[in-house]
């Protein structure tokens, strides 16, 4: 994965955790929750534990391809 692919990705996850952060204050706007909503709820939370999982991910990877680069080059 290039600079730019890894670059693209992390702002495509964070514009997905930007709406998923609306639809939670959506719901933690009004206090009574149907089951769908619980469930939905339930989705975005674990949704935002593997979008936070793969963003650790992509910075791992480019520090190691900025590291590789430095190396590579010096």
């Amino acid at each position: 994965m290039d600079d730019c692919s890894i670059a693209a990705r992390t702002e495509k996850l964070r514009h997905e955790i930007a709406l998923i952060q609306q639809e939670e204050h959506r719901y933690h706007s009004h206090k009574n929750h149907s089951l769908a909503e619980r469930a939905e709820h339930a989705k975005r939370e674990s949704r935002i534990r593997a979008i936070r999982e793969e963003l650790r991910t992509l910075v791992e990877k480019a520090k190691e391809q900025s590291n590789h680069g430095t190396v590579w080059y010096s």
